[in-house]
């Protein structure tokens, strides 16, 4: 005889102990896992060599790992393990305003230091101890014209603009107090546990105009631990938290820019054009707009600022 109402892969609250319990054990395991591998410990090669993961990627069909292989206390014998369900406020939909982006400030060129450079800016400066110490480039964009921003003496830019990506911390702007958090009864997320545009919510607005030449400035101050990360942030050897991919919305990417978008860097700033739509029109090839150029910076860990 089936139930009223039968659990399904998100269990419920009235689910019985054992259950909850065999899905929170399930559910820790699992993340004990993502933390090793994205702080370097384990490789992927480890777990597939354990049988803990296919060759594919997949979560081996393993009981105690897997929240799709079947429980050992469902009613059903087709019943899964599942994962245990999300901690207060369930199912409260739209009981707080939502938050208005903020607009990031747009500043004159002559406030962009140092200034942007048509190539890659190799100045040698510190890297961070944990990432091996030393000396590295400034910019994490390859040298050399193949990586030089496109037709950028044609269209100097005029607006900068910059943010950062770091840990998460309260919103002070223009005398503002704007906790970390999702809801009011929820606590403050960590900067371990929530990284985003300058540390804050709400989230940002870069605000442009067709005919203006902007630069955007993004710089990186994760930190430089790999163990910092939260468990969380894997990415392919070495792990690493400086590894920041950002993606422009409403514009058009030329050919240099997908790869650097997403490039490690370890010192310096990662740069890359944007270019707004309709910037070459076929078949005379006239420019139409000029474009947006972005960089990437990460600031090595001993404070220091291109």
């Amino acid at each position: 005889m089936s139930r009223k109402h039968p659990e399904g892969f998100f269990l419920s609250e009235n689910s019985s102990k054992a259950r909850l319990r065999e899905a929170e054990d399930a559910r820790k395991n699992r993340a004990e896992i993502v933390k090793a591998y994205s702080q370097g410990k384990i490789s992927r090669r480890d777990l597939v060599k354990w049988g803990l993961i296919t060759t594919g990627g997949m979560l081996a069909p393993i009981h105690g790992l897997n929240p799709f292989v079947n429980s050992a206390y469902a009613a059903s014998l087709n019943g899964p393990t599942g994962a245990p369900p999300s901690p207060g406020l369930n199912g409260l939909a739209f009981t707080q305003p939502m938050l208005r982006f903020e607009v990031l400030d747009r500043n004159p060129i002559t406030a962009c230091n140092p200034a942007p450079t048509a190539l890659s800016n190799q100045t040698p400066i510190t890297c961070a101890p944990e990432l091996g110490g030393g000396l590295g480039p400034m910019e994490g964009r390859p040298p050399g014209q193949d990586w030089a921003h496109q037709r950028f003496n044609e269209f100097a830019p005029q607006v900068f603009i910059e943010a950062t990506q770091e840990g998460a911390k309260i919103n002070t702007k223009n005398g503002q107090s704007i906790h970390p958090k999702f809801h009011p009864n929820l606590p403050d997320q960590g900067p371990l546990a929530m990284w985003t545009f300058n540390g804050t919510i709400p989230p940002k607005l870069a605000i442009g105009r067709y005919g203006e030449p902007i630069i955007f400035r993004h710089h990186n101050q994760l930190p430089a631990d790999v163990t910092k990360n939260g468990g969380f942030d894997a990415t392919p050897s070495p792990p690493t938290n400086i590894t920041d991919t950002t993606a422009q919305r409403m514009t058009a990417l030329p050919a240099p820019s997908s790869s650097p978008n997403s490039s490690t860097t370890i010192t310096g700033r990662s740069s890359w054009p944007v270019m707004t739509a309709s910037t070459l029109t076929l078949p005379t090839l006239t420019p139409a707009a000029p474009p947006i150029t972005a960089e990437s910076t990460r600031f090595p860990a001993t404070g220091m600022r291109p």
